[in-house]
């Protein structure tokens, strides 16, 4: 390890303590002037197994120099190069290690490398690290070498992915990077590399084993500011190998690359075709990536994750690893992604099951089974509590491993089986989201490689009733599963709403499902139950019922149905339904004439199947329903819409084929439109927007996701257009409540009434029918009913996913990564959810930051969303606290006033600004209401906290609030902290300026005088923003960058003075002192107004009356006193370095301010 910077050092040292591999050592050599690196490395040797040996530099070697001192102070026979910013993973060294062993003349073994930023937050794939196989790879270092003579692209990755033997090394002394003479800058790593390759093939793992560290901090940041810079060094390189005689011409794009694992002969490829298509599939999937890889655990789940996994056994679940019949990489691939170290390591054991080989490193950490061991011998002589069963290949998630063992931990309940949610990986590695509902029965049965897979099985549970069944082949695991809802029902399964692992799509064994799915329906007493095949992995259930019960369809004629309609839906009734025992009654509610005139005259030609009767006055269509029923003499009732038409001649006996289950209530079919598109298949009620209608808009042939469209499958609710149930359970929930939902809402009401009952409600595709509906909310006072009597459902619908969008039409949209990540079961500490009105400078300040200093803090668990959502959204978060910024428009008040409604979180509104008074030249005037001020009041009257930014602002709107609190701005500690020194007094005048955004022309043409009589004595620069009066004078402008780089920009301004003017106004008084703050974290002195922010005396700035005398002269007096002005800045930097930090005292003002 070549160190020098403290920064992320710790974390760089800490992953090598979690290497799987034993012996090692590490070296340090020490690079930086300060003793941080020694401390840090001195702590971590205090704590670990293996050496650690330090050693500082006798003076700055820089890199390359300091990585060669340290392989000659290495007694390794390999070298794993780390450097200070990067992280490996556990099994990194392990992996790599097994590559050399593999291939005994290997001369170089790298890895995949994974880009994150400061934060450790994953980064999009650059065209250098996108991989260009989908396995672990061999190339022939020769070609590699002449690649490299025509294209200086290192895909190999920095050194901290490289391991290699030590002797060629030693052999290179501190000529690490040189070639032929010559030390190539900028190509350090690929000089080595070359060198290497000249003697053997390179080993590529195909998943990253190191997270490379994108910083600003870094050397390399010039080459990315600077596209270019290198290139005199990438010919030189070339020319080197060339004279070197190592080129040799020829297609150099092509090189030989050959599977690790050897299953397949070496091929050529076009590699820098193979980058690009690499690169093109991995930004395809990079959304999904990114996804998963933002559900990380933050300071406050930590230490209660680690509470929980102590309450739990050794060993209390074990993976079976299922490695026979698959290539040794791919139970690599599998064990690569097990947490091997800590707490998580001891819960969980690991089970291979017909491996020929096993990693070194694994020795004493698992049990072996021969290849011909039944599931049944793995699962009775597991010694776990909990058993689940993968194929080797199979890779886990962190996320999901913790989320399982806590649910554990957390749970009291007599469980008897878990299972998650799962990414499926095709052969091309492209991805697609397997995030399941809860247990769903209906879909289970007709869909079960969507369900049926990876299940955690109480080891005690499952073999009471007889444990796996071998007989079943491969689909042990699903007779498993239904053989525990036969014995125990859906109870005791519970579903974990995050993915777990990733794995191949799923391939259905058909015999052996329908044998398992047969085998349950007769065990349920269905002997007749015949299972049919749809398509891949897709069955049909026919129970096989013997009765045939009488059913009365009742068509509910409104005031405005066309007598078209009405003729066709009674006619398609009579002529295609093959079902036998049904009657129609035909209800005139209130219809038109001419179709009144019809229903009376086709009742005696229908051989009586339909009765008409007449309703006057017309009632609401539930209540009209409910009356209906009174007449129907039908074992069921079958409500239909009276526009609907009939499509198929089974769809009755498709509706009865569930509706005669017993554990089922209602039962709906599938509506198209005249267009082809669906506009029924079940309904989310959650998904307000659309009316709760999935899949609405889809083509009539489309699958749906995760093939959902094609079958049988349990909703919460489906809609009357065609709503089957048994006239004796519609008596039992009193019918439809009309009293609430006059007209619409009441199916959806009916449905989670009968699912209070315990009843399911089934949808099925195999009842086609013909209907047009309108896509749209629910009329606002019967959606306002549902959610007051349904809306915990309506967030957490089992039918639905949580990491799945409400605010789409359909729905079933992947969702943010944010708003259903939920790493433990129970809540540590508050929940907020933060809704700034912007996403730069007020919204970052005042709302974003504080939020995260507060979540690495370990105080909150954080959600960030700008757009104020719908109580059923915000219901899904279930936030303790909402904050809620300068929302002044009538939809957001609007939004507030139903959050009250339906939401017990703590609202804080968040105000930075005296909105009522701002001053004319504002460019924010437009945005806002014309009667702000009564804006305001209506909000803070349905809040219950009000959050500003100084005491002027709170004295400014007391008695608008009764709970006015102060949390005054202060500096992120990750931007403001770690700036670059200000280079004083390099130019050949004085560089004094100004930084801000819109909203201070007032301010600034205020001091345009100043600005002009200076505009020879000084070089005016101006960052943001400048008002045309002022241009003729300034040197310089800089427009506007991202808030993130806003600081290092001001920084690198290179100001000699900075000033602050500021109208004396009631808008300004109220306003912070932000800017001296932001001058001082970069130690500039600072000129200001004397007014009400910054006449805070504990700021040492100069304060000046707005007089034009005064601005001047003060400016020069800075500037005749060198020495004066650069201690002025540095005691300015002071001062805010030690108060005014989003840290300490600091951040718990904010804590005060913002929890209850």
């Amino acid at each position: 390890m070549p160190a020098y910077k403290a920064r992320w050092l710790l974390q760089a040292l800490e992953s090598v303590g979690r290497q799987t591999h034993r012996p090692l050592e590490i070296v340090v050599c020490d690079d930086s002037a300060a003793g941080y690196v020694q401390t840090a490395v001195d702590a971590f040797a205090a704590r670990v197994d293996f050496p650690v040996r330090y050693s500082r530099n006798p003076g700055r070697l820089w890199e390359v120099r300091s990585t060669a001192r340290a392989i000659s102070l290495a007694e390794g026979e390999y070298i794993k190069f780390l450097h200070d910013d990067d992280v490996l993973h556990e099994d990194c060294i392990a992996t790599l290690l097994e590559s050399f062993e593999r291939v005994p003349d290997l001369a170089l073994a790298t890895a995949r490398r994974q880009l994150i930023d400061e934060a450790g937050m994953p980064l999009p794939d650059e065209l250098p690290t996108a991989f260009p196989a989908n396995h672990d790879v061999l190339v022939d270092g020769r070609d590699l070498i002449d690649f490299f003579g025509d294209h200086t692209l290192n895909f190999l990755g920095e050194p901290s992915v490289a391991l290699c033997r030590r002797a060629p090394l030693l052999e290179m002394g501190e000529q690490l990077a040189v070639l032929n003479g010559t030390h190539m800058s900028w190509l350090a790593d690929v000089t080595m590399y070359v060198k290497l390759l000249h003697q053997g093939p390179v080993a590529i793992t195909a998943r990253p084993l190191v997270d490379f560290r994108i910083s600003r901090f870094q050397f390399s940041q010039r080459g990315r500011d600077q596209p270019g810079i290198a290139e005199s060094w990438h010919q030189a390189f070339r020319e080197a190998l060339r004279d070197l005689g190592w080129y040799r011409g020829g297609n150099s794009r092509e090189v030989s690359i050959a599977p690790l694992d050897g299953h397949q002969p070496a091929e050529k490829v076009d590699l820098i075709e193979a980058l690009d298509q690499a690169l093109l599939i991995s930004k395809a999937r990079w959304p999904l990536r990114d996804w998963q890889a933002r559900r990380q655990l933050n300071q406050a789940h930590r230490l209660p994750l680690q509470t929980a996994l102590r309450q739990l056994p050794d060993s209390c679940v074990e993976i079976v690893i299922r490695a026979g019949g698959h290539p040794a990489s791919a139970l690599r691939r599998t064990l690569g992604s097990l947490p091997l170290q800590a707490r998580i390591a001891e819960v969980i054991g690991i089970c291979i099951q017909g491996a020929a080989n096993v990693p070194e490193h694994l020795n004493g950490l698992h049990r072996r089974l021969a290849a011909d061991t039944t599931l049944d011998d793995a699962l009775r002589t597991s010694p776990a509590d909990w058993v689940l069963f993968v194929d080797a290949g199979v890779e886990f998630h962190a996320s999901g491993l913790r989320r399982l063992l806590a649910e554990l931990a957390h749970n009291g309940g007599p469980i008897c089986a878990m299972y998650a949610d799962e990414w499926h990986v095709d052969a091309q590695r492209n991805l697609a989201p397997s995030l399941r509902p809860d247990i769903n029965l209906s879909l289970l049965l007709e869909n079960p490689t969507l369900l049926a897979g990876h299940w955690l099985f109480h080891r005690p549970t499952a073999l009471a009733i007889g444990g796996m069944d071998d007989d079943a082949g491969t689909a042990a695991e699903l007779d498993l599963i239904l053989r525990l809802i036969q014995h125990g029902g859906l109870e005791g399964i519970a579903h974990i709403p995050e993915p777990l692992l990733s794995c191949a799509p799923p391939h259905a064994d058909h015999p052996a499902h329908q044998r398992a799915i047969t085998a349950y329906l007769h065990a349920r007493g269905y002997p007749d139950a015949t299972v049919t095949l749809r398509g891949e992995g897709l069955y049909r259930i026919a129970h096989g019922h013997s009765g045939r019960p009488l059913v009365s369809i009742i068509l509910v004629v409104p005031q405005d149905a066309a007598i078209a309609s009405i003729e066709r839906c009674v006619i398609s009734l009579l002529e295609k339904t093959t079902y036998p025992h049904y009657e129609i009654l035909l209800i005139d509610n209130g219809a038109k004439p001419d179709a009144s005139n019809w229903m009376r005259k086709v009742e005696p030609l229908a051989a009586g199947r339909i009765r008409a009767f007449a309703f006057d006055p017309p009632l609401p269509h539930a209540a009209a329903c409910n009356v209906a029923t009174g007449q129907a003499a039908g074992e069921f009732l079958l409500f239909l819409r009276a526009d609907v038409a009939i499509l198929q001649s089974h769809w009755l006996d498709a509706l009865m084929n569930h509706a005669l289950r017993s554990e089922v209530g209602i039962v709906g079919g599938k509506t198209i439109a005249a267009d082809g598109t669906i506009t029924h298949a079940g309904l989310v009620p959650g998904l307000l927007a659309s009316g709760g209608r999935a899949f609405a808009g889809m083509a009539m042939d489309a699958s749906g996701y995760m093939n959902r469209l094609q079958v049988a499958q349990d909703y919460s609710a489906v809609a009357d257009s065609c709503l089957l149930i048994s006239s004796e359970l519609f008596t039992a929930l009193e019918g439809f409540d009309h009293a609430a939902f006059a007209d619409h809402g009441a199916d959806v009401d009916l449905c989670l009434r009968a699912r209070q009952r315990g009843y399911l409600t089934v949808w099925t595709p195999d009842a086609l029918l013909l209907h047009s509906a309108q896509l749209g909310p629910l009329p606002e006072p019967a959606e306002s009913v549902l959610l007051d009597r349904w809306l915990p459902i309506l967030a957490h619908d089992p039918a639905y996913n949580p990491s799945l969008r409400l605010d789409v039409a359909g729905g079933f949209r992947l969702g943010e990564s944010e708003f259903s990540w939920k790493p433990l079961p129970w809540r540590p500490v508050p929940r907020v959810l933060a809704q700034p009105a912007d996403p730069w400078g007020s919204g970052q300040y005042r709302v974003i930051q504080p939020l995260e200093a507060l979540k690495s803090g370990g105080h909150v668990e954080d959600v960030l969303y700008a757009t104020l959502l719908d109580p059923v959204e915000q219901a899904r978060i279930d936030p303790d606290v909402v904050i809620l910024q300068r929302r002044v428009s009538e939809d957001d008040l609007h939004s507030i006033q139903r959050m009250g409604r339906y939401s017990s979180a703590l609202k804080i509104y968040e105000l930075d600004d005296y909105l009522p008074n701002l001053p004319a030249k504002s460019a924010h005037r437009e945005h806002m209401p014309r009667d702000v001020l009564r804006s305001l009041r209506k909000a803070l009257g349905l809040v219950d906290r009000f959050v500003v930014s100084t005491p002027a602002m709170a004295e400014a709107f007391a008695g608008l609030h009764p709970d006015i609190r102060i949390a005054a701005n202060r500096l992120p500690v990750n931007w403001w902290k770690q700036l670059p020194l200000v280079r004083r007094d390099g130019g050949p005048r004085p560089r004094v300026g100004w930084a801000g955004g819109l909203g201070h022309t007032g301010d600034l043409e205020m001091i345009a005088d100043v600005v002009s009589e200076l505009a020879q004595e000084v070089d005016w620069v101006f960052f943001g923003m400048c008002p045309d009066r002022l241009r003729p004078y300034i040197a310089e402008f800089h427009p506007g960058v991202d808030i993130a780089l806003y600081p290092r920009a001001l920084a690198g301004l290179q100001l000699d003075l900075a000033v602050a003017p500021l109208e004396d106004n009631r808008f300004n008084a109220c306003k912070s002192n932000l800017r001296l703050l932001e001058y001082g974290a970069c130690a500039i002195p600072v000129v200001c107004s004397d007014v009400g922010p910054y006449q805070d005396p504990a700021l040492p700035v100069t304060r000046v009356r707005n007089r034009h005398r005064e601005w001047v002269g003060a400016i020069r007096e800075h500037l005749t006193d060198t020495a004066a002005r650069h201690k002025a800045g540095d005691a300015l930097k002071t001062v805010v370095h030690r108060d005014w930090m989003l840290e300490g005292a600091g951040l718990d003002e904010w804590r005060a301010a913002w929890l209850p």
